[in-house]
């Protein structure tokens, strides 16, 4: 110690002192940078002898006192300060609140007016004048919609003439996953070249701890698809999201979360007790995101055909016990055939939930189910595949119509025969367009013509209204890429001029918005059509479901709604028509899949997966994170990752999800049993 004091006392050039961990990352930064600081703990702190010019850093919750403050800013020293809660100080969490540059001190490199995320923290408040960031409930995507909020916190600001503060540990950037990293490089190069070490550098010397795989111009390998659907694969099983022993007791007591997001499970399930849905879009101080407790029949079914894909024998496996636990173990089916729900699928296993019945959920549900059992060439499961699609076939209308969602209390209630006949009109293709899928390739299978029938006149009709009638959910373009799966699907059955026009017709109005990344950009449309718009002010931010940008032209993918039901989309219109550009638009935006796949040796819990926004502008994920229920850094299990990798394995395997399980062979005498007498 002796030592060490000497050689500090001794130095006569200006000197930078960081008073922190070795692994803090500003330290760790500014040693990659050439720079040459010293490091001290909280007891050598107390040691320095500094001079003007010097700088001092500190961090890591090591506490400046008012006396040493005092001396330093007398001497003249440059210091930069993350200042540690007293405890006494209000508190903001910052669940929904966003960062913002407030003032001119970065320069035409990061203008006022610029959003940036610090994740959620408590965030002590201290006074300041003229804080060069602050943090406050904001709309917008990456630049404020609706001018300054109402309340803000500051999180950066100059206190007196040599003193820089912080209200958060802005030095663990990388750990914390400070987003996007474009924009926080000019906030660490003002940080460092306040102190006197050198920033020059930055987009090298910074790499986020959890990135895309590949540049969005570095040339893909011919390996690089297939590498994306092992490594996909390889995330399920190391995801902490299939469920073990030690996390199937916790899971009965998830309700004591809010929403039921809570920590990260401990170990990593076989298969045999199902799967949790997915990451929440919090990430916390330490880089971590809390998990959604819920096992949902259309995420375990979808990720049971991801894994029964997977070249491995050990995940095919994984997926077979995974499909096994869904269709046999859990408790979302509905298997009473005296009842009226006879064949219908809950959306997840909670006493609470499983009487609700999302026609879209039971439609993904099957279609993993038939993906899964094609795979595995088994037809185990080919009964409840069938039944659960006539279940949800007899309780849609006489326009081929469901509407978004039936409890069990009112089918019943009024029993299937009232729902099977009643004149439903609801021109929402998120929530309609996948069950006629199903119904299509059950028509293929079964020849019950019904099926077909009440398909094609409920297109006919959300075609002939045009897209200005249609109700969108999260923006319009995710309604228009739902339509490719039935619309190719049609043209295989029923290969008419008509129904071609309308496939040809809805994949030119898609295409119309791919980036030359090979990006799908977001859309919203008429907002008196839609269910989830944007937040119209800053207090509408955080409090319902949105997109993730927040008006047209913001370079945004969203594979949670769009990029992953396009993908399969294209693939299927593509091997039903042979149109070249359907040909063309599906390789691209594979590609552009395959380059934002996450990668991360940190965050393994992440890497492999695809969060749900990426702003490929700046080639980052980034979005508006105002959706209450999953925001830009989710990770969906079934609707993203599972869709995105399970399409890549069948172009792999050039083949299609129609084709994929053509044994399919249920028991005879199941149409009839759930139509009764309205079979033919």
């Amino acid at each position: 110690m002796l030592g060490a004091l000497l050689l500090l006392v001794s130095v006569g050039h200006p000197r930078v002192v960081f008073c922190c961990q070795p692994t803090n990352d500003l330290y760790k930064l500014a040693v990659q940078l050439g720079n040459r600081p010293e490091r001290v703990d909280s007891a050598g702190l107390k040691l320095l002898r500094l001079g003007s010019g010097d700088g001092l850093l500190v961090l890591d919750g090591n506490e400046l006192t008012q006396e040493l403050r005092q001396s330093f800013t007398t001497s003249g020293v440059r210091i930069y300060l993350e200042k540690v809660s007293t405890g006494r100080e209000p508190v903001a969490d910052t669940l929904w609140e966003r960062a913002y540059v407030s003032s001119n001190a970065f320069g035409p490199d990061l203008a006022p007016g610029r959003i940036l995320s610090i994740g959620r923290q408590k965030l002590p408040i201290y006074p300041a004048a003229s804080p060069m960031i602050s943090v406050g409930r904001i709309a917008g995507f990456d630049h404020l919609a609706f001018g300054l909020p109402p309340k803000s916190t500051p999180l950066l600001w100059q206190d007196g003439a040599t003193v820089l503060s912080a209200s958060a540990p802005l030095s663990r950037f990388a750990v914390a996953r400070y987003a996007p990293a474009k924009a926080w490089r000019p906030v660490i190069q003002h940080i460092l070249n306040w102190v006197g070490c050198s920033g020059e550098g930055m987009a090298k010397g910074w790499k986020p701890a959890v990135s895309p795989t590949y540049d969005a111009h570095q040339r893909l390998s011919a390996s690089a698809q297939a590498l994306a659907v092992k490594r996909a694969a390889e995330w399920f099983t190391r995801s902490h999201l299939l469920v073990d022993s030690a996390a199937d007791q916790m899971y009965a007591s998830a309700d004591q979360w809010q929403d039921r997001v809570g920590p990260i499970p401990p170990g990593n399930g076989d298969g045999s007790l199902g799967m949790l849905e997915g990451y929440s879009s919090a990430v916390d101080p330490n880089g971590f995101q809390p998990v959604r407790w819920y096992r949902r029949a259309d995420c375990n079914a979808e990720a049971a055909m991801t894994l029964a894909l997977a070249s491995s024998s050990h995940e095919r496996e994984i997926g077979r016990r995974l499909g096994a636990y869904i269709v046999e173990k859990s408790s979302v089916q509905h298997l009473d055939s005296s009842k009226a729900c006879f064949g219908l699928v809950g959306w997840n296993d909670q006493p609470g939930s499983r009487g609700n019945f999302y026609g879209d959920d039971n439609a993904r549900y099957i279609l993993g189910l038939i993906g899964a059992a094609g795979a595995l060439k088994s037809n185990k499961w080919d009964d409840s595949i069938l039944r659960c699609i006539l279940a949800n076939f007899r309780t849609t209308g006489t326009n081929g119509f469901r509407g978004d969602n039936l409890s069990e209390s009112e089918i019943e209630r009024l029993g299937w025969r009232h729902f099977f006949d009643a004149p439903t009109v609801n021109l929402a293709p998120h929530f309609e367009a996948y069950q006629w899928a199903c119904w299509l390739w059950a028509y293929s299978h079964t020849g019950y013509r019904p099926l077909l029938e009440r398909a094609e006149k409920a297109m006919g009709r959300l075609m002939s209204e045009g897209e200005g009638a249609w109700t969108w959910t999260n923006g319009i373009q995710q309604e228009r890429v739902r339509m490719l799966l039935p619309l190719s699907w049609l043209v295989r059955v029923s290969n008419t001029a008509e129904h071609r026009t309308w496939l040809t017709d809805t994949l030119g109005r898609v295409l119309s918005h791919q980036d030359p990344c090979g990006a799908i950009r977001e859309e919203i449309a008429d907002l008196s059509h839609g269910i989830a718009g944007p937040p119209t002010s800053n207090e509408a931010f955080g409090t319902g479901e949105t997109p993730l940008i927040q008006e047209n032209g913001d370079p945004l993918a969203d594979m949670l709604y769009t990029s992953n039901f396009a993908l399969l989309g294209l693939h299927e219109a593509a091997l039903a028509t042979k149109d070249p550009k359907a040909v063309q638009a599906e390789n691209s935006l594979a590609q552009f899949l395959v380059r934002i796949q996450i990668q991360s040796k940190t965050h393994p819990e992440l890497s492999g997966a695809w969060f749900r926004a990426f702003d490929y502008g700046d080639w980052d994920y980034w979005a508006s994170n105002a959706d209450l229920g999953w925001g830009a850094w989710s990770v969906e299990s079934g609707w993203s990752v599972a869709w995105i990798a399970s399409v890549m394995a069948l172009r792999e395997r050039q083949t299609s999800l129609w084709d994929l399980h053509s044994g399919f062979h249920p028991s005879a005498g199941i149409v009839k049993q759930m139509m009764a007498e309205r079979a033919p």
